[in-house]
């Protein structure tokens, strides 16, 4: 019994030693590309998203998506999940959003996702993880009709995983540092991605185009002004010329939706992104009769 509890002992202390082997690895392999490399990382970040993704170790978001550290501010928890009493998540949301000024959130689920999986069966997982696993068996409950209609136990959870992004999408708009983004003209946009595990490609799920403006009036939030919150007692007059200036979320939406389809169009020709495409995709929304009416 001793003899394997040590020869398990060594085991585990091998895979461990091999990951501190990877890090030199992958640090000559920066190096011999560009001898600066780290030297220009330390100076700071600038991602462009930030992506609310599943702690499995399947689903890593900078080799999935062939980026580099410092391109995507990202966190992870059990099923994506976006619960607006989560602190961690909240404090990640606000410093991206305000801070590192991100214009775009992806929300990235995945097939095979075991947290999925067990939120659909009655057998309690235990303490903290059946109380976190609520949060996608309601989605569950309310789509049992769409996912219990697959006979394949994983095409269930692949459609529950998938409404659940949906699901998270919808509470990310909800979240208040996000409808407080277009409020102060600095508008983000949500997306849902699906990793599919089997096949290695992350699918884009279409969303509904006008979800800011359908909220319901519950979920929907008015902010002051810091001049507003500290002159309370000002007029209209002044709040106007206070108040900063407000964004149409929709049209907004629109031009968003345009600009990928345009990309789609083009790139369905071309591997790279090259100045020539962007070139032909900005003319054509600088014609774009809503794109002259929100530039004006």
């Amino acid at each position: 019994m001793q003899n394997k509890f040590v020869q398990k002992g060594i085991s585990e202390i091998q895979k461990y030693a091999k990951a501190l082997l990877g890090n030199k690895n992958y640090v000559q392999k920066k190096l011999a590309q560009d001898p600066n490399y780290f030297t220009k990382l330390a100076q700071g970040q600038s991602p462009k998203y930030l992506l609310i993704g599943c702690s499995d170790s399947r689903a890593p978001p900078n080799e999935l998506t062939e980026t580099d550290p410092g391109e995507i501010f990202i966190h992870r928890n059990i099923a994506n999940v976006v619960n607006m009493t989560d602190l961690n998540l909240n404090c990640v949301i606000q410093y991206a959003v305000e801070h590192l000024k991100v214009h775009n959130i992806i929300i990235m689920g995945h097939t095979y996702c075991g947290g999925v999986k067990a939120a659909m069966q009655q057998d309690s997982v235990g303490g903290l993880l059946d109380l976190w696993l609520n949060n996608i068996k309601h989605v569950y409950e309310k789509n049992q009709h769409l996912v219990n209609q697959f006979e394949n136990e994983n095409d269930r959870v692949a459609c529950l995983s998938s409404l659940n992004v949906r699901e998270q999408v919808l509470n990310m708009w909800k979240n208040p540092i996000v409808q407080k983004s277009w409020e102060v003209g600095h508008p983000v946009m949500v997306h849902g991605w699906l990793f599919r595990v089997e096949t290695g490609y992350i699918e884009e799920l279409q969303l509904d185009e006008n979800i800011p403006e359908s909220l319901s009036d519950v979920f929907r939030l008015h902010f002051k002004s810091a001049q507003q919150t500290a002159q309370g007692q000002q007029s209209k007059q002044n709040d106007d010329q206070l108040a900063l200036p407000s964004l149409n979320s929709q049209k907004f939406q629109q031009m968003q939706s345009k600009l990928v389809t345009e990309f789609r169009k083009y790139s369905n020709h071309s591997q790279d992104c090259n100045h020539e495409m962007v070139n032909q995709i900005s003319g054509i929304l600088q014609n774009d009769p809503n794109f002259k009416k929100e530039n004006k």
